[in-house]
């Protein structure tokens, strides 16, 4: 969250390499509406429903594209998403939440992180990162139904993300052209 005020950290000598990974919008949308109603940290009514959330009573309007184009406030345009797409395209390793194995394969290579040579050490840290992407990180107590398509509080969360539904499909595509360079053997295969 601050990728901005990071970048004076960073120079033509000295230069930044950033990674992303981006959740589909109407899942981090209907996750932080129980995180914030239902969590320790909770700040809203733990009666508000999530029909009322979604029309802007608390949710986050778009905010991965906002985020990208640091324009948190006023009405967004195609503009706005096309710059928010540039950005995405050139600062960012891409990965997905539903790909938790393949991203964390990436950012390793990306990075050049390995694994150590002991092998009992080595199937520990496979062990941890496996455990990592199966449970997350930051997951609440709380199980939940995701909003059916269809259904009017996920038309109203769509809305309220539109753009950044666009972005995630984006962000989707340039995770496939990115498999070239950064993607595992096995993903690389697939491709053949």
């Amino acid at each position: 969250s601050y990728m901005k005020e990071a970048g004076v950290l960073f120079d033509l000598q000295h230069q930044g390499r950033a990674f992303t990974v981006i959740r589909h919008p109407v899942e981090r949308a209907v996750s932080m509406y129980y995180y914030r109603t239902r969590s320790e940290k909770a700040d809203l009514d733990p009666d508000l429903t999530l029909e009322s959330f979604a029309q802007g009573e608390g949710i986050e309007n778009n905010w991965m594209t906002r985020f990208l184009i640091d324009r948190m406030e006023g009405e967004l345009t195609k503009k706005d998403l096309e710059k928010a797409k540039e950005v995405l395209e050139k600062k960012f390793l891409i990965g997905l939440i539903e790909d938790g194995k393949e991203t964390v394969s990436r950012i390793m290579k990306y990075y050049g992180w390995e694994y150590v040579e002991d092998e009992t050490e080595q199937m520990r840290q496979e062990d941890c990162i496996d455990m990592l992407v199966r449970d997350g990180t930051n997951a609440g107590p709380e199980e939940y139904d995701l909003p059916k398509k269809g259904t009017q509080p996920y038309a109203l969360i769509s809305w309220q993300t539109q753009f950044d539904m666009k972005l995630y499909e984006f962000a989707k595509e340039l995770f496939e052209k990115q498999t070239k360079q950064w993607g595992s053997r096995e993903r690389k295969k697939e491709l053949k």
